[in-house]
């Protein structure tokens, strides 16, 4: 099995093969809705210049892991996600999340039906606040056909196709996801704030539908890389930090 300086040291096809049961799991009313509250009042005054596209959501989890529930339902997760990765041979791994906080609009329609697959083995995606469309509210779309079977050379090549469809016109990349829906190739992911939904984005290809009216808030918290972009997604992720 490979190791992780095996994958970052190797950019030949050394390949992760991951779980077949991979899925999408969500966790009710774990954080108080008087937690997200406050947390909206803060961003409302982060945001009061107009809203941004990307944050680094560090404070947020502070927050957030005052509580009780939410500190130990990530413990937990955690735990199982580091045993998932032992099993195929994965026992370094950063240790260190990364924090995303994400406040998409009207004026981030940029990163809209831009469909990818995570640099992370695990993803916790916590809802702030919704938008009042229900239509093009930002909600999660989550592809059904997985990736077990993943290489250094065929992840940079599978980000490259993505980054050439995210340059497509808003109105394509629309088009697109939307057949997805009809065909059934993907499924929309309706959530609620004070839930929390886990997944592994590295297996499963995920987006996000446009936002029209309002702000849909949300804190992505990543862990685990493993590597397999040759650091070319961290500069990307950092580099959309501001």
């Amino acid at each position: 099995m490979d190791t992780l300086s095996d994958v970052r040291g190797n950019t030949e096809a050394k390949r992760i093969r991951l779980d077949k049961s991979v899925a999408l799991k969500s966790f009710d009313d774990v954080i108080p809705l008087e937690t997200i509250a406050e947390i909206n009042q803060s961003l409302d005054q982060l945001f009061a210049s107009g809203p941004q596209r990307s944050q680094s959501g560090e404070k947020i989890a502070e927050i957030l892991r005052r509580g009780q529930a939410f500190r130990e339902l990530e413990q937990s997760i955690c735990a199982n996600t580091r045993a998932m990765a032992a099993n195929i041979g994965l026992t370094n791994l950063p240790k260190e999340p990364f924090h995303v906080l994400r406040c998409a609009s009207k004026g981030t329609l940029a990163e809209s039906h831009c469909r990818h697959f995570d640099s992370h083995l695990l993803t916790l995606l916590i809802p702030l606040q919704l938008a009042p469309d229900g239509v093009h509210n930002g909600d999660l779309v989550m592809y059904r056909k997985k990736r077990l079977s993943v290489s250094t050379t065929s992840n940079l090549i599978c980000k490259m196709r993505h980054g050439f469809l995210h340059s497509l016109p808003l109105s394509w990349r629309s088009w697109h996801t939307l057949h997805d829906l009809r065909v059934g190739n993907c499924k929309r992911i309706p959530v609620k704030p004070g839930s929390v939904y886990e997944f592994n984005g590295f297996a499963i290809q995920h987006g996000n539908l446009d936002v029209q009216n309002g702000q849909r808030r949300t804190l992505l918290i990543h862990y685990y890389d493993p590597g397999h972009s040759l650091g070319l997604s961290d500069v990307l992720r950092r580099g959309r930090i501001g």
